[in-house]
């Protein structure tokens, strides 16, 4: 697919996004094209950038990220929730169809999540500085199956090309050391964040499907005044997974590199002007007078 047939791909979700609410009849049905168009739309902007569907989920190391894939999946299911809010809201002849609440527990959640998606590359720069053991970068990648297209930045193992990222990545570990092995945090925090948006989407289509929702324009009132709230400890499962993941995410695996061995040489190079430095201070040590008798001063 070409940059101009993704760009048309695009702008076709794009409308079919908003379009869905103004037409159709039944919220719900609604709901569900609107979110469907808005991932394709997300899909044909990764593929003009990155040749992929899954081009806006893979990071500047060419590989999947975790953080990206949590964070575009909440946008995608509360954007589009809220395009078809208001949109049938207008249809339905509300006077402020904008006039609706999004609870703290759904704003914490977007906020733990954003949170994470700018933390998770902070982090790993910070490993950018440190040099992998001789040899463990091409042994990840032979392991990988990247020979030739992996590479370490600093402790931090990447790709060459976006078109070797791989869904694995989403649960492997990100440094040199373990980005060929399993690693737990990502798999707790992927299934959790599965979990909760099953929940909190099966509350939105009962929000959208509810029978306590009228959709007659002449009996508007009641429909989707609010978001559904999630519960404080749906919110603190979120944010543990979350602060476990970046901790993880921080610690350090595997051994650095061993520092460059110090020679004889390195040592008398950086001795000597110290030695001909405390000599100059003293001064060189008066000769002993004749008859081992020291001659008084002038």
């Amino acid at each position: 697919m070409s940059k101009y047939s993704a760009a048309a791909a695009a702008l076709f979700a794009l409308i079919a996004t908003f379009g869905a609410p103004a037409v159709m009849q039944d919220p719900a049905a609604a709901w569900l094209v609107s979110l469907a168009a808005m991932t394709a739309f997300a899909g044909a902007v990764g593929w003009a950038i990155n040749n992929r569907p899954a081009g806006l989920i893979i990071d500047n190391r060419n590989r999947v990220s975790l953080s990206k894939l949590q964070a575009m999946a909440w946008t995608l299911m509360v954007l589009s929730a809220l395009a078809t809010a208001v949109i049938t809201r207008i249809r339905l002849g509300f006077a402020d169809p904008v006039d609706i609440t999004v609870p703290q527990e759904l704003l914490a959640v977007m906020g733990i999540s954003a949170t994470s998606l700018v933390a998770a590359p902070m982090l790993l720069s910070l490993k950018a500085n440190e040099d992998p053991p001789p040899g463990q970068v091409a042994t990840t990648a032979a392991k990988l199956g990247d020979d030739g297209h992996g590479h370490g930045v600093g402790k931090v193992y990447a790709r060459t090309s976006a078109s070797r990222a791989s869904w694995l990545d989403l649960f492997r570990g990100d440094d040199t050391g373990n980005a060929a092995s399993p690693d737990l945090s990502k798999m707790q925090q992927f299934l959790i964040t599965v979990v909760v948006l099953i929940i909190y989407a099966s509350g939105l289509w009962k929000a959208f499907a509810g029978p306590e929702f009228v959709t007659d324009e002449s009996n508007a009132a009641p429909f989707f005044t609010a978001f559904p709230a999630l519960s404080t400890s749906m919110v603190w499962l979120v944010g543990i997974s979350h602060a476990g993941y970046l901790a993880y995410k921080a610690a350090p695996h595997g051994a650095s590199a061993p520092p460059a061995p110090v020679t004889t040489t390195v040592v008398a190079a950086v001795a000597a002007p110290l030695v001909a430095a405390v000599a100059t201070t003293d001064g060189p040590a008066a000769p002993p007078a004749p008859g081992g008798k020291k001659k008084a001063g002038v």
